[in-house]
Order: structure tokens, then sequence, then C-alpha cells
């Protein structure tokens, strides 16, 4: 497995991917819809994202986990599944990325402030 350390090391240009969100609407992801979900519910769309940044020639290639923590995925009652669709997301693009290229897990705002109380530290 390539490590990002020797990467840097020999100060190889990486190249990383881009708009999921962007491309998972273009395949037909609707306004209010939960990305994450299509981890699981259209895997075939996923994989082809990432497959697509694979043969563009990124180096860093994100999974579909944006919006993937409790808080976030409660909005769609889908909190006590954030684990699974993480893990489906990661395994997608690992999937088609091999060993070869860098796979990071992509991790967005809540949307909550713990310091206005809208979120407990637990």
């Amino acid at each position: 497995m390539n490590s990002i350390q020797r990467d840097l090391d020999t100060r190889r240009l990486l190249i990383s991917d881009g708009a999921w969100g962007t491309l998972l609407a273009a395949k037909g992801l609707q306004p209010g819809e939960c990305p994450e979900l299509w981890n699981v519910t259209h895997p075939e769309a996923v994989a082809g994202i990432a497959r697509g940044y694979l043969e563009a020639g990124s180096d860093l290639i994100s999974t579909n986990t944006f919006g993937g923590t409790r808080i976030k995925l409660s909005r769609f009652g889908l909190g006590d599944r954030a684990a699974e669709l993480n893990e489906a997301a990661a395994a997608l693009t690992r999937g088609v990325v091999g060993t070869e290229k860098h796979v990071f897990a992509s991790v967005g705002p809540t949307g909550t402030i713990l310091m206005m109380g809208e979120v407990t530290e637990r």
C-alpha cells in the first residue's frame, strides 16, 4: 500500500478528487435526499463516481461521507445507521481504487453549534 508520507517525502504532486455532491445530483440524487444513504441504496452510482476520479488521475479519493455524522444523519432519521453508511462508503471507495491510491474520509459540518446549546457533548 502506498503511504502518503512516502509520497510527500518524494515531493510527488498528489491530485485530489472533487465535488461528490454535484456528481451525485447528476446521477439522480434529489434535493433533500440523504447522499450517504446512497452508499447502500445506489452503490453502483457511488462506486462510479470514485471510478471516475480514479480514471481522471486522482491520487486522493474521498468517501461519500460528507454528512455522515450521527447528528447530520439524524435529520433523515438515519442517525443510528452512521457506522453502517460510513463503512459502506469506505468499502465502496477502497474497492474501486485498490491499494495504490489513497482513500480519504470526507467529514463535513453537522450544522449544529455546541456553544449555542443546539447539541450536547455526548
